[in-house]
């Protein structure tokens, strides 16, 4: 078996689905999903509390047992994520080196514990057609949703994803992301709209107030609000758009990739994040184009 260790919101856990779900099907394994940091989960900074966001997907996986962990204590995925240099005594663990691709992935056998965030189409690019297919709904849409989907699904559609939350108001995410500035956003509508002159735009965004009063939008936009609780909705949505203006969050990243339109324009942030330590050129999707964040 694989296990997938599950952390953050809705974006990361489908990096680290995909992940675990590429490495099973390579092994022809079963993939269980480990869900005990959302119960256990320890920080010594202020962080966001996140649940388990996968279940409304249609996954090839399952929610792991107490039985099944019993021999996978958590104490050895804490101490693996802060100690390196002990990582060599746990074998049965993979824990991610670092934010770029690591190849070693292909090399691994199960059984195993995938430990990290593995943020790249690298790890599951061979399957592609299979994770977007696991990452579509359960259930169809509610009456109001579905309403916004055929809006989505025109030709003309472009969906706008503006991130701030806590990565304005946490001091670790605001050092480590940051925001996208207001011209980013304005230099990514202009480019859009000289693709697609007669687009029309679907914003998503946990400050809508905020987008309203920066964004150069014409009357005919439309804010996507009611689904706060329900993430899974709103990338379904944005998915469908013909078109997309990502933010610098996984969960724009994964609104972007799992679009299909063969004629898709996806305008990213660069760099991706706020601290030059981090390096995102395995995050990078070579067939977006990306302009300055700043």
């Amino acid at each position: 078996m694989v296990i997938a260790r599950l952390t953050g919101g809705l974006g990361n856990q489908m990096f680290q689905y995909a992940a675990g779900r590429a490495l099973a099907d390579r092994l022809g394994a079963e993939l269980l999903l480990d869900l005990r940091t959302f119960e256990h989960a320890l920080a010594l900074r202020p962080y966001t509390r996140r649940a388990y966001a996968l279940a409304p997907f249609k996954l090839r996986a399952r929610v792991a047992t107490p039985a099944d962990l019993r021999n996978w204590p958590v104490w050895v995925m804490e101490i693996g994520m802060r100690l390196r240099l002990v990582r060599p005594l746990f074998r049965r663990w993979h824990f991610e080196s670092a934010i770029t691709y690591d190849p070693s992935v292909r090399t691994l056998h199960a059984p195993l514990c995938l430990v990290g965030y593995w943020q790249s189409e690298r790890y599951f690019i061979d399957i592609a057609d299979k994770i977007r297919a696991d990452f579509t709904l359960l259930q169809p849409l509610d009456s109001t949703n579905a309403r916004l989907l055929k809006l989505a699904r025109s030709d003309r559609s472009v969906g706008l994803h503006v991130r701030r939350g806590d990565f304005i108001s946490l001091n670790d995410a605001a050092q480590l992301h940051g925001m996208c500035s207001v011209d980013y956003y304005r230099r990514a509508i202009s480019l859009v709209r000289k693709r697609c002159p007669e687009c029309h735009f679907l914003i998503f965004s946990d400050d809508p107030e905020w987008a309203r009063a920066e964004l150069p939008l014409d009357p005919s936009a439309v804010f996507v609000t009611g689904n706060a609780e329900r993430p899974e909705q709103d990338l379904a949505l944005m998915s469908a758009c013909k078109h997309h203006i990502i933010a610098n969050s996984s969960f724009s990243w994964w609104a972007g990739w799992l679009g299909d339109s063969p004629e898709q324009m996806v305008i990213a942030p660069s760099p991706w994040y706020a601290s030059p330590k981090l390096d995102a050129r395995d995050l990078a999707v070579s067939r977006w184009q990306y302009i300055s964040r700043l």
